[in-house]
């Protein structure tokens, strides 16, 4: 099965793919922080802009956990930050998320009107991959990027995935300048993304060890599917 892949490097580049799957792409640490949370028996993720909108989540439902981050920390009044490594099974088992980020969560919602979107990052790429041989169509990968702006990280990430797809996918230009790029990175990746601008603001402020983390390969099998402004595992 052939499929086309495009790669948007900012949501401002992301029109309307409708008839397509949307791959949202946040590295540090957003779509890292979903996935594991999924992977660790979350019954679901609700992405939100707002942090209004999640403590409103909260009052209609009391349980949920309040997760995300404002400048990279803690919001006020929230139960986790942003950090992967906090959506552990003792701590999401079972319960809801709500989460609002800088920049992840945005490009959720920016690609809400696409046929599917999916949640992806280095630690689910293996799954993503082959989700997205398994679909009919196009696809594009969704690089949420830092403040509207281009984020290394994002681009090596849609790079792994379009270089694993190249035997089956007809690339656009950008495609095909991320897929080279991962591929002229990788043997030195965690070096190259520790120098980019956004994990130097996240080594100074103190998650230096979520930059290793959020760079591991193929670490869970699951592929966060939204719905209804909802993300779960996808069935099977």
């Amino acid at each position: 099965m052939s499929i086309n892949l495009d790669v948007w490097f900012t949501p401002a580049e992301y029109k309307d793919e409708q008839e397509q799957t949307a791959v949202v792409i946040d590295v540090l640490r957003a779509t890292t922080s979903i996935v594991m949370a999924i992977s660790n028996g979350c019954q679901a993720v609700i992405p939100v802009a707002q942090v209004e909108e999640a403590l409103a989540q909260r009052e209609v439902c009391p349980d949920v956990i309040l997760g995300g981050e404002r400048g990279s920390l803690l919001i006020p009044g929230f139960d986790l930050g942003n950090s992967p490594r906090e959506y552990s099974r003792e701590v999401v088992a079972g319960r809801k998320v709500v989460i609002t980020t800088t920049n992840g969560t945005l490009a959720l919602r920016r690609a809400i009107k696409a046929k599917t979107v999916i949640a992806a990052s280095f630690v689910n790429a293996g799954a993503v991959c082959r989700f997205l041989r398994q679909t009919s169509g196009g696809g594009g990968l969704l690089c949420a990027g830092t403040k509207g702006r281009f984020s290394l990280e994002d681009a090596l990430c849609a790079g792994l995935i379009a270089s694993r797809l190249s035997d089956v996918a007809a690339m656009s230009d950008t495609a095909l300048a991320a897929a080279a790029m991962y591929q002229g990175a990788q043997a030195h990746l965690r070096e190259i993304v520790e120098s980019s601008s956004h994990a130097r603001h996240l080594a100074a402020v103190g998650f230096a060890a979520d930059i290793a983390f959020c760079l591991t390969h193929d670490v869970v099998d699951v592929v966060p599917i939204l719905a209804d402004g909802v993300l779960k595992a996808m069935p099977g």
